[in-house]
């Protein structure tokens, strides 16, 4: 018979508590069953420790105000454990920081990442960003070699839902938003060729017709931060919400100056509009797709995951408050609503 462990974390702050469950996690000895005692759900830490595969974990008690987590090990790590794998992501980001990612560096994201599902990746980050490690490192460097390296494994993991799920809503809208973002590269593109606003004709249409979507579409950002990104935080998930928030501050400037541009762009001279239109389109089209990608494969993926039934309900209902930009769930159609 196991002996048992007790350790009490309710009272403590966020870094009190993981000062007190990491150590005990990592030292666990197969002899011993570890009770942890928390004032919250901790589902984020369930997922965690279970993705290593060396722990067999249950409830004792759960909830409303007290949750007894038990951990036992159940086998010796096969792989490296979560402190060494932090510690190969932390050189691998010295070599991104670097930049000029060679094919031998790919290739080692490649191989420490293959395995890592949505929700390990993004609590990976978490504790990366917890450590030390900036938003913006994450984001600049660690963020592209992932989509590039397990795209299609991310791809192929995701969990899809129904219409008027919030998830799928947001999802509908940023296949739009990436149909007009295909409409501003091609534009870009165009614009090359052309030296004069006359030449561009009713080409210019198009630029407005692309930026005002864009501009349209903060109404997604805003259910976003204000509905899902706040029961995110309620799970302890909290630095992939801010990397997104951090996106979101810097399109919203760009989109905005675009779609004037695109609106009063003869109050420039042609060559200061062109530069500018390139300048702002190729950065859109660059990282508002990333950005896009991160959200339907990472973060909407662990919220799917993380968030409960009648947390979604909450979600939804706060979401139909605010409004939707240029897409509608099924229950919120015309002759519906």
């Amino acid at each position: 018979m196991k002996a048992t462990q007790t350790i009490d974390v309710r009272g403590l702050d966020h870094a009190q508590k993981q000062a007190v469950i990491f150590p005990a996690v990592d030292n666990l000895e197969p002899t011993v069953v570890l009770r942890i005692v928390f004032d919250f759900n901790p589902i984020p830490l369930v997922h965690m420790f279970k993705a290593r595969n060396e722990f067999d974990l249950s409830f004792e008690k759960e909830g409303p105000k007290k949750w007894i987590l038990r951990i036992a090990r159940v086998a010796p790590a096969a792989h490296k454990p979560a402190a060494d794998r932090k510690e190969q992501f932390k050189k691998l980001l010295s070599k991104l920081r670097a930049g000029n990612v060679s094919e031998a560096t790919k290739a080692e994201a490649k191989k420490l990442l293959q395995n890592v599902d949505a929700k390990t990746l993004g609590l990976l980050e978490q504790e990366l960003i917890r450590e030390g490690v900036s938003h913006d490192e994450i984001r600049k460097s660690l963020c592209d070699v992932h989509l590039e390296v397990l795209r299609d494994s991310l791809v192929k993991q995701r969990l899809e839902v129904k219409s008027p799920h919030p998830v799928h809503t947001f999802m509908e809208e940023h296949k739009l938003i990436l149909a007009a973002l295909n409409k501003l590269g091609d534009f870009v593109k165009r614009l090359a060729n052309y030296h004069s606003f006359p030449e561009m004709g009713s080409d210019i249409e198009t630029l407005k017709e692309a930026s005002h979507l864009f501009v349209e579409a903060e109404m997604h950002h805003d259910r976003e931060e204000q509905c899902l990104f706040p029961m995110l935080v309620k799970h302890d998930i909290t630095e992939p919400p801010e990397i997104m928030k951090a996106d979101h501050v810097e399109f919203r400037a760009r989109k905005k100056e675009l779609y004037q541009l695109a609106c009063n762009g003869e109050d420039l001279d042609f060559a200061s509009f062109k530069k500018k239109v390139t300048e702002l389109g190729e950065y859109l089209t660059r990282e508002l797709d990333s950005h896009i990608f991160k959200e339907d494969n990472i973060l909407y993926q662990i919220a799917l995951q993380v968030l409960t039934k009648k947390e979604w309900d909450q979600v939804k209902k706060k979401a139909d408050k605010i409004g939707y930009c240029c897409f509608k769930p099924a229950d919120r159609q015309a002759g519906k609503v």
